[in-house]
């Protein structure tokens, strides 16, 4: 288990942020982002899927699931759990399957699906504090 925190001040040094979860990819496909409403989750996951070649990454807050197919058309998932309530929807939009399949997959709010979550995936946590963002990346 490692863990690696990063001190963001500015929109352009996040790409060293981003660096780092692509060199993940190549070992994790699921990458759980976690922090208070507007910390920038949505952000970060924008920044990571620009670098793999997905050009219009936008927030999935209403339809749960986006699917982007990145440069080396790999398909890559961005799913916001925000409103899921209870464990029925996890099995009804199909989220089990995105989850246990092969492709990427970077999930914002995990704690809302904790149980359906595999042992292996990697933990970005951003907290905010005096315009400061600390970003922790545990796997």
């Amino acid at each position: 288990m490692s863990n690696k925190s990063f001190i963001v001040k500015q929109l352009s040094e996040l790409n060293k942020v981003s660096k780092e979860i692509i060199e993940l990819t190549k070992t994790y496909k699921l990458f759980l982002f976690e922090g208070e409403m507007g910390s920038g989750k949505t952000t970060l996951v924008s920044s990571v899927v620009s670098i793999l070649g997905v050009k219009d990454a936008n927030s999935p807050t209403f339809s749960i699931i986006n699917s982007y197919l990145g440069d080396s058309r790999q398909i890559i998932y961005h799913i916001d759990c925000y409103r899921i309530e209870d464990e029925n929807e996890v099995e009804n939009i199909g989220l089990l399957e995105i989850i246990n399949d092969k492709n990427l997959c970077f999930i914002e709010w995990p704690q809302n699906i904790y149980n359906f979550l595999p042992s292996n995936c990697v933990w970005i946590n951003i907290t905010v504090d005096k315009g400061l963002r600390k970003i922790n990346i545990k796997t």
